[in-house]
């Protein structure tokens, strides 16, 4: 089937999931100019690109500028992302810094400063409530209801029957599946890439950023991503990949990463997942014309299999042991 061609589904095994884009990920490949994007709104209620050529465009590339609806209020998240790494003596986000997984049992979650550039602070939507503040709770939520309108009007665009939604997604058709909220900070002072090129384990993920960064990777080449204040930046994770490959119109996902940054640089992301609470793992599917809804791995697995590959790398088989790239 040439849909399924176009994106084969990639083996959720640590250093597997990255095979067939080694040469890609290489910091060593510079952007060769800006990437211009293709761009939708929110209509009563429902993802609007405006022309079928451009929706195409961008479930190709696997990212899209979204106008931010008037409803939507990003003020909070951009304060929070500005100070949350700052300690307890700013307020009122700073405190945020000395707040630990330990605190939440899963080693995700908290206070995290990664390898590369990037410090964060993220949090699954069950701890929105109790500990995060009322208005960045609020904001996790309004951005949970703006994926799921994203979600289901690519799901009625790829022909995946409605009644398969909810299982497909893990519940995010029906705000139902595993969140984060995200908030990242680029150490200028750390000698490293911002962040390291991947792609998302998710469904889709809504980026919010007001300065430049970040870089995607389309026709075998790297652009660098301008900056649109009006607009959030969504794009589509692996497991978008993974169910659309046999349908109709199959949705990429976008490999990514964030430049050098020579100053300070924050922004703020919300991810869909499939449901993945504690023994509720609802798992990953892939949508088969004729056949339908295919188990490829758990939603744990995938999480934990690609968040090694983001933030301990992938080392390229050797040559010369015979390795095939």
């Amino acid at each position: 089937m040439a849909a399924e061609a176009r994106y084969p589904i990639p083996e959720i095994r640590r250093g597997k999931i990255y095979r067939d884009v080694y040469a890609k990920r290489s910091p060593d490949n510079p952007a060769l100019g800006d990437a211009h994007l293709e761009r939708a709104r929110i209509v009563d209620g429902t993802l609007d690109f405006g022309d079928s050529g451009v929706r195409n465009r961008a479930f190709r590339d696997g990212v899209f500028l979204l106008e931010i609806p008037p409803e939507l209020d990003v003020s909070a998240g951009d304060a929070f992302a500005r100070q949350f790494y700052e300690g307890p003596a700013a307020t009122p986000y700073g405190r945020f810094r000395d707040i630990g997984s330990d605190r939440f049992g899963d080693p995700l979650l908290g206070f995290h400063q990664r390898i590369n550039q990037i410090e964060q602070f993220l949090l699954e939507r069950r701890f929105w409530a109790a500990d995060y503040p009322p208005e960045i709770a609020a904001l996790g939520e309004a951005l949970t209801r703006l994926s799921r309108q994203v979600l289901r009007s690519v799901l009625a665009e790829v022909g995946i029957p409605e009644e398969d939604w909810r299982r497909a997604t893990g519940g995010c058709s029906q705000c139902a599946g595993s969140y984060h909220l995200t908030f990242n900070h680029y150490r200028p002072a750390h000698e490293d890439i911002g962040l390291s090129s991947h792609k998302d384990d998710g469904f889709l993920t809504i980026l919010r950023t007001t300065a430049p960064g970040l870089e995607v990777s389309r026709e075998d080449h790297w652009e660098t991503v301008p900056a649109h204040p009006d607009c959030l930046i969504v794009n589509f994770g692996l497991s978008m990949e993974i169910l659309t490959a046999g349908s109709r119109m199959p949705v990429a996902a976008i490999m990514h990463r964030v430049a050098r940054q020579q100053e300070d640089r924050s922004s703020f992301g919300h991810f869909s997942s499939s449901g993945c609470l504690p023994g509720e793992d609802e798992g990953i599917y892939r949508y088969v014309r004729g056949r339908g809804l295919e188990r490829v791995c758990g939603s744990r697995e995938l999480i934990d299999e690609n968040d090694y590959e983001i933030y301990a790398g992938t080392d390229a088989p050797v040559a010369a042991k015979g390795a095939r790239r």
